[in-house]
């Protein structure tokens, strides 16, 4: 995401918000060399609860990098504030974002992929995914929750 940078437009802003596991060093020397640190801003520290609105709220897009992964907690927490994602095409992401409508996967894992797809984001507008989003949440209620559990307890055990 940060050599994808480079290839946006000036108007782009980038935050990177939470604590890094490992050393930081490298990430900030890709920031560093990217061309583009006014538009990044790092937040390399836990992030507490009451700080989260705000910066889920303030972004357009919340885009996971990822190069390995099964899932993301992070999904559940853009899905939240009705933000929509970009993500890259490992583990089980594509399932969670792709398939609900709820946002973009990249082509590859790579920095042009990245760019790509945020601009596409972009081009199409956030309006259907918003919509596919609030779809989505209206299923992982806790009525319909315990409804599927009724149900299923209905059909095996209820005689």
């Amino acid at each position: 995401l940060i050599d994808a940078m480079p290839l946006l437009g000036d108007d782009y802003q980038l935050v990177i918000a939470g604590e890094s596991y490992g050393s930081f060093e490298k990430y900030q020397a890709q920031i560093d060399a990217s061309g583009c640190a006014d538009r990044i801003h790092v937040l390399n520290r836990y992030i507490d609860d009451e700080e989260v609105p705000g910066l889920f709220s303030a972004a357009d897009l919340c885009v996971l990098p990822y190069r390995s992964a099964t899932q993301s907690g992070i999904t559940a927490i853009a899905l939240h504030f009705d933000l929509p994602l970009v993500a890259t095409p490992v583990g089980g992401l594509a399932e969670s974002i792709e398939k609900p409508g709820i946002g973009l996967m990249t082509s590859a894992i790579s920095a042009d992929a990245i760019a790509e797809t945020v601009r596409a984001f972009y081009a199409a507008g956030d309006a259907t995914f918003i919509e596919n989003i609030r779809k989505a949440k209206a299923t992982m209620t806790w009525e319909v929750f315990a409804g599927k559990i009724l149900d299923f307890y209905t059909q095996h055990f209820a005689h």
